[in-house]
């Protein structure tokens, strides 16, 4: 069964679209959760234990936790 021109032109098409997603997603900066920086070498990221999503790994990084009043 011969495939047409037609078909096999949008089967590649969408592998081409599917491929462009991929890496826009790979290269795409992930930001903290609490304060919105961009992850980097300097503030690594880990998951929140709340779920709410990639956190600062170090709170004294955080700017969510430093702009809150000190509680003592």
């Amino acid at each position: 069964m011969a495939e047409s021109a037609e078909n096999k032109a949008l089967r590649e098409k969408a592998k081409q679209i599917a491929e462009q997603r991929r890496m826009e997603a790979k290269n795409k900066k992930r930001k903290c959760a609490l304060c919105g920086v961009e992850e980097s070498d300097k503030t690594p990221f880990f998951a929140h234990p709340d779920g709410i999503g990639p956190t600062c790994r170090e709170p004294n990084v955080c700017e969510h936790y430093r702009s809150m009043p000190r509680l003592r």
